[in-house]
């Protein structure tokens, strides 16, 4: 399998408090790996390292082949959504992503775009007056309207209601269908078990747990029982 992402040994801290220590992760052509842990373990800061908006203390950073700390032109292969997404509020969803196209210097079908988050294309209804989900919603059209490679998506279906969570994971799975991989965050464990093929657990500033969804199905007779060992995964220091 082609390795999308390698990151050996990764450190970081803030005011003298580490956040993570030797955390490693790799990342596999066409999977959706997640990321869980409980508030404060380390999941943005990871995130925020592979997309170079922090810098390492310490270890390696290898994104599509090119190495994070000598080049950030893989930064154009990939699509992100770290915390809150953060739009022109006085402008139509439309015409945010007709910004983020030209700041990319790229051109895409924006009407396709938005269909595929179900959002509507014609109308000019600002970002101002849009729910969290539709928010949310914007932010993937954005994170996606490039045709990535790699996909970092933190916290993708907070503010969605059940039927737009159903829409995103069968979004997410058609990405993957066409060779996009992503790296994910939620707090929602039953919808990273629904949609992930591998699952990473932080502590201790680390990868302290890592395996794939469909083995640990096979092994509970329950999805809650599932839900109860990544819970208590992430318990652990």
């Amino acid at each position: 399998m082609e390795m999308i992402v390698n990151a050996q040994n990764l450190c970081k801290s803030f005011n003298e408090k580490n956040v993570l220590q030797n955390c490693s992760l790799r990342l596999f052509k066409g999977e959706i790996y997640s990321i869980l842990g409980v508030n404060g373990a380390g999941k943005t800061t990871l995130m925020k390292l592979l997309l170079g908006l922090q810098k390492p203390d310490s270890g390696t950073i290898i994104v599509l082949g090119e190495n994070a700390a000598e080049s950030n032109r893989y930064l154009n292969d990939v699509g992100s959504m770290i915390e809150t997404p953060v739009f022109y509020e006085h402008l139509s969803a439309a015409e945010n992503l007709e910004i983020h196209l030209s700041y990319l210097q790229k051109q895409a079908d924006i009407s396709k775009v938005l269909e595929r988050v179900e959002l509507p294309f014609g109308e000019s209804k600002p970002v101002s007056r849009y729910s969290l989900g539709m928010r949310q919603r914007l932010g993937i059209a954005r994170a996606i309207i490039h045709n990535p490679r790699l996909l970092i998506l933190d916290e993708p279906l907070n503010g969605l209601d059940p039927v737009a969570i159903a829409e995103m994971r069968e979004l997410l799975r058609r990405l993957t269908s066409e060779g996009v991989t992503i790296l994910l965050s939620s707090h929602i464990i039953s919808d990273v078990v629904s949609v992930s093929d591998r699952i990473g657990v932080i502590t201790g500033g680390g990868v302290s747990s890592e395996f794939s969804v469909h083995e640990k199905k096979l092994m509970f007779n329950s999805e809650s029982g599932l839900e109860e060992y990544i819970v208590d995964l992430m318990r652990r220091n």
